[in-house]
């Protein structure tokens, strides 16, 4: 039975739940976490992993979300973004989708669907 490859997700997200969980599952599933909050830390290592899976807070006030999803999408058009988002704020679902980011899920279905993503059960292009 091949296993898959280890993979590398960047996660930029200060909150510290949110890293947590996803420090939990990426161990549980045999991947790599970096967490960074850095825009030219994840251009970086977005370049030098390609198929790495960027996850974007799209409330932080850290970094502008949608810019830097239409940077990496224009250095890497087949790079994997998953944003997450409040319920409350359906405007950063519509202006995720609009910068390119491939899926863009509220915090409730947040940790379910990068599970999905990371097992190969939904894919995201």
């Amino acid at each position: 039975m091949s296993q898959k490859p280890r993979q590398l997700i960047i996660a930029a997200t200060s909150d510290l739940f949110i890293q947590s969980r996803l420090k939990e599952l990426s161990d549980l599933l045999g991947h790599e976490t970096l967490f960074t909050i850095d825009p030219q830390k994840i251009l970086s290592q977005a370049a030098s992993h390609p198929e790495c899976l960027i996850i974007l807070d799209l409330e932080t006030s850290e970094y502008d979300s949608p810019s830097l999803a239409k940077t990496l999408k224009q250095n890497n058009h087949m790079l994997r973004i998953l944003g997450y988002y409040p319920h409350v704020r359906r405007d950063l679902e519509k202006n995720a989708e609009s910068a390119g980011i491939d899926y863009v899920v509220p915090n409730s279905n947040f940790l379910k669907t990068v599970r999905e993503i990371l097992e190969g059960r939904l894919p995201i292009t």
